[in-house]
C-alpha cells in the first residue's frame, strides 16, 4: 500500500504557513484523514468529541472523551517488575530484536532505551519518527483520531534494519485501556472460538499464565505439529481464532472499545493478561510477530532452534472503536465490527432461510491385502431415498452435501484432482439427473471438496504441490487414524489448479452450490520452490484462488475473517470455547457478527454427549443443525479413516431429523435474516436473547425453574417471547 507520509518542513516559518497551509492526506491504520502540519507548535489534537494528548518522553497517549470526561490512557506507571515489564507499562512502542542468531529476543522499550525522537504534530493526530543508534533501527508510527476511533500505524516501508539486530516483534499500545484490580468493573472480550469474556475482578493471584493465542491458527511452517499414536486418546483441539479483534467494557462506566487490526495481521498475537499474571494490571493487545524461531534441519531427524533471516516486514495497524451507553458491551462491540466489515465489502447479505443441513457420507477406502477397496456408504439412490423419506414427513427445509463421492473415496481422493463420481455410488449422468430433481423441489444437492489435505498414497510435485516447512521439510499433518497415518498440505497454486479443474467439471451442470475446506482455515508460511512465503502471501494467494470457484454459491467450513467476501454459507460454527479456566462467560460474538448476513449451521449433532445443552445452544446462537449420515451402519468404516464415526445411520437419526426440524425450526423460522441486538447473562445458567425483529429468548441452563415476568421457565428449556 502507498504510505502518503508527512514532514516537517524546517525552513518554513510558522507566519507563512498561516497564509499557505496546505491539507495533506496520511495514510493511518487503514485509513485515511485529512490534516494541516503545524509545525513549531503542539496542537489541540482531536475532533470535536475526542482530545489526544501525548506523552514525548514515552510516546504515552491518552484519549479524552470530551463529552463524558472519562479517558483512555496507553501508559501506566509500573515499576515494582523487572527492567522488561516496567518497559512494556510505561512506554507506547516496544520492540523485540535478536541479536547475532541468539533465538533470545532482546526486549527494547520507549521507556528504558530513549531513541531519538522526531515528531510532527497535525490537527487530528502526530507522526513519530523512532531511531535507536545502539540498534540501527528506524521506524514510523502514526497516530490518528478519526470520527468515533483511534488509529494507530505503522508503514511497513518505513521499518530500517542493521545487520547485528534483527526485529523479531512489536507492541503497538499494549496497555491501552488496561486497568488495575478493583478500579474498574466489566470484562475483557477475546474471539476464542465464538466468543468468550475475562473478568476485570481481582484474580487473587490464582493465574499463572496469560492467554496467547495466534490470530489465524498455529502455523505448520514452523510450529511442532503434535501427534498421537493410534489408540491412544486424543486431546480435543483447542478453539482457534478467525477474527482479528478483541474488547474492553467497564460496565460500571458504560463505555468501551473495540480492538481491529487493520494491517498486519496474518502473523499476530492476542494476548490477555489477568491481574496477577507478571503485573498487577487487566489488560488485553496484539503482538506483531516479524521473525520467528524455527527448527533449522541438521540431520534427517534433528536441527536446531535459528530465527527466520528473511522476516516479515509489513505494515502494522490497529484501529480503536469506541462505544458508550448501552453499545458498551460485547453485544455493541459484536455490531460494531459487523458494521466495520459491511462497509469494507468483507460481509454481504446472503439469503438466509432455516435448513437442516444434511452432510452424507458416499464412502471411503481400506486396505485389501495388498490394495484398497472402496467401502460405499450412501450412493446416490440412497440419498434420493432418504430425502424422499423426509420429505413424505414433511421435513422439506433441508441442505443435502455429499462428500466421499469422489473416486476412490472421503481419503483417499484427497489431492487426486479426480472429480468424477466413484464408480460403486453411481454414474455422472445420475449424480446430473439428482442434482437437476432436487435443484427443482429447491433443496439444490451441494458437492464437497476439501481443497488443502493431500493423500501420502499418491505421488507428487513436492517442489512446486506440496507444502514445506521453512526449514524446507515436507509438513505432514497427522489424522491419528490407523490406516492413513499422516496427509500432505497441498500449496496454494496447487489448490487454484485443483479449483480450476473442479469448476471445468461442474459449471455448465446445474450445480449451483460448493462445500469447501481445508483452505478456509489454515494458514502457514511455507517454502516452495526456493522462495519462502509469508503467512500474508499465502492468504492473498488463497483468496485469488477462491476465484476459481465463482460460478457457485460458496459454503465455507469454519472460515477466517479474510475469505469472508466469498462466503455464502457458514459451517461448523463454534458453540463453546477451549474453557480456560481464566475465561468467565462464553458469548455468541462470532454468531452476532453474522447474524443478518450471513446463515451459519453448527457441528454435528449426533456426535454432541450432551444433546440437550448443546440443543438450547443452538436456539441461544441462531445456528441452523447439521447431521452426518449415511445409510449403511457406521461399522463398516472401521477400516478405514473414516473410523471416528460412530452414529450416522439414517434408520438410527431419522426421529430426531424430524424432532430438531420442528423444535429448533419453529423457533429459527422466526428470525431468518434477523440479526441479534442484544445478548445477556440474566443469571450464570440464564441468557435472554434479542432479536432485530422483537423475537426474544430466554434460555434455562440451570438445574431448578426461573422466573421471567410471570412466567416460569423449567430446567433445561427456553421461553419465545414474541
Amino acid at each position: 500500500m502507498a504510505d502518503r507520509r508527512y514532514r516537517l518542513l524546517g525552513a518554513i516559518t510558522a507566519a507563512v504557513l498561516c497564509f499557505f497551509a496546505v491539507p495533506v492526506h496520511a495514510r493511518a491504520g487503514g485509513s485515511e484523514s485529512v490534516h494541516q502540519n503545524l509545525p513549531g507548535e503542539k496542537p489541540d489534537m482531536g475532533n470535536e468529541r475526542y482530545q489526544l494528548l501525548l506523552d514525548e518522553e514515552t510516546l504515552g497517549i491518552t484519549v479524552l472523551d470530551k463529552a463524558s470526561g472519562e479517558d483512555w490512557k496507553t501508559v501506566l506507571d509500573y515499576t515494582e517488575g523487572n527492567e522488561i515489564w516496567n518497559g512494556l507499562c510505561n512506554s507506547g512502542i516496544t520492540l523485540e530484536f535478536y541479536q547475532g542468531g541468539s533465538t533470545i529476543p532482546v526486549s527494547v522499550s520507549v521507556y528504558n532505551e530513549k531513541p531519538d525522537l522526531e515528531i510532527s504534530y497535525y490537527e487530528d493526530g502526530f507522526d513519530a519518527d523512532l531511531h535507536y543508534e545502539a540498534y540501527d533501527f528506524r521506524m514510523r508510527l502514526q497516530v490518528r483520531i478519526e470520527d468515533d476511533a483511534l488509529s494507530v500505524f505503522v508503514p511497513g516501508e518505513s521499518i530500517e534494519e542493521g545487520e547485528e539486530y534483527l526485529l523479531g516483534a512489536v507492541w503497538l499500545y499494549p496497555m491501552f485501556g488496561a486497568n488495575a484490580p478493583g478500579e474498574e468493573e466489566g470484562y475483557m472480550v477475546i474471539p476464542e472460538g465464538a466468543g468468550a469474556t475475562i473478568d476485570l475482578a481481582d484474580n487473587h493471584g490464582k493465574f499463572k499464565t496469560p492467554y496467547t493465542k495466534r490470530i489465524y491458527g498455529s502455523n505448520v511452517g514452523i510450529d511442532p505439529i503434535a501427534a498421537s499414536r493410534y489408540n491412544v486418546p486424543v486431546v480435543t483441539e483447542p478453539q482457534t481464532i478467525s477474527l482479528p479483534v478483541w474488547g474492553m467494557v467497564y460496565t460500571g462506566k458504560e463505555r468501551g472499545f473495540l480492538g481491529i487490526i487493520t494491517d498486519g495481521e496474518y502473523n499476530a498475537q492476542l494476548l490477555a493478561y489477568p491481574n496477577g499474571v507478571t503485573t498487577p494490571y487487566n489488560w488485553v493487545s496484539a503482538k506483531f510477530l516479524v521473525r520467528e524461531i524455527y527448527t533449522r534441519q541438521t540431520a534427517k531427524s534433528s536441527g536446531v532452534p535459528a530465527v527466520e533471516s528473511k522476516g516479515d516486514i509489513r505494515d502494522m495497524g490497529v484501529r480503536y472503536l469506541f462505544a458508550d451507553g448501552e453499545e458498551a458491551d460485547y453485544a455493541g462491540l459484536a455490531k460494531a465490527y459487523q458494521t466495520y466489515l459491511a462497509a469494507r465489502g468483507i460481509l454481504g447479505r446472503q439469503e438466509d432461510a432455516f435448513r437442516i443441513k444434511l452432510d452424507f457420507l458416499g464412502a471411503d477406502s481400506k486396505k485389501w491385502f495388498l490394495f484398497n477397496q472402496l467401502v460405499p456408504m450412501t450412493t446416490l439412490e440412497d440419498m434420493d431415498e432418504i430425502l424422499e423419506e423426509l420429505e413424505s414427513r414433511g421435513v422439506r427445509d433441508v441442505m443435502p452435501v455429499y462428500f466421499g463421492w469422489q473416486r476412490d473415496g472421503a481419503t483417499r481422493a484427497l489431492g487426486s484432482g479426480d472429480f468424477r463420481i466413484a464408480p460403486g455410488l453411481g454414474s455422472a449422468e445420475e449424480l446430473e439427473r439428482l442434482m437437476e430433481k432436487w435443484d427443482r423441489k429447491g433443496s439444490g444437492l451441494v458437492l464437497h471438496q476439501d481443497f488443502l489435505l493431500a493423500c501420502t498414497d499418491r505421488l507428487y510435485n513436492t517442489s512446486t504441490d506440496i507444502v514445506k516447512s521453512v526449514s524446507q521439510t515436507l509438513v505432514e499433518i497427522p489424522t491419528n487414524q490407523k490406516l492413513f497415518k499422516t496427509m500432505y498440505y497441498m500449496t496454494p497454486l496447487r489448490t487454484a489448479r485443483m479449483m480450476e479443474r473442479f469448476t471445468k467439471q461442474y459449471q455448465d451442470t446445474v450445480l449451483s452450490h460448493v462445500s469447501i475446506e481445508g483452505v478456509t482455515d489454515n494458514l502457514y508460511s511455507y517454502y516452495s520452490s526456493g522462495v519462502t512465503y509469508t503467512r500474508e502471501e499465502c492468504a492473498r494467494q488463497q483468496m485469488q484462488a477462491l476465484e476459481e470457484l465463482t460460478f457457485a454459491r460458496i459454503g465455507m467450513t469454519a472460515p477466517n475473517v479474510y475469505l469472508w467476501e466469498n462466503m455464502a454459507e457458514y459451517y461448523d460454527m463454534p458453540m463453546t470455547t477451549s474453557k480456560y479456566n481464566m475465561i468467565d462467560k462464553e458469548i455468541p460474538f462470532l454468531p452476532m457478527v453474522l447474524r443478518g448476513y450471513v446463515p451459519y449451521w453448527a457441528s454435528y449433532t449426533n456426535f454432541e454427549a450432551n444433546e440437550k445443552e448443546f440443543f438450547l445452544k443452538l436456539l441461544e446462537y441462531g445456528a441452523y443443525p447439521a447431521f452426518l449420515l449415511t445409510k449403511e451402519p457406521p461399522v463398516e468404516l472401521r477400516n478405514t479413516n473414516s473410523s471416528y464415526i460412530y452414529t450416522s445411520e439414517f434408520s438410527v437419526l431419522e426421529e430426531k431429523i424430524l424432532r430438531y426440524d420442528r423444535e429448533i425450526g419453529e423457533v429459527l423460522r422466526q428470525v431468518e435474516g434477523a440479526g441479534i441486538t442484544a445478548h445477556a447473562y440474566l443469571t450464570d445458567r440464564v441468557v435472554r436473547v434479542e432479536y432485530e425483529n422483537g423475537v426474544k429468548l430466554v434460555i434455562n441452563y440451570g438445574d431448578g425453574d426461573y422466573a421471567y415476568q410471570g412466567e416460569s421457565i423449567p430446567a433445561c428449556s427456553y421461553s419465545l417471547i414474541q
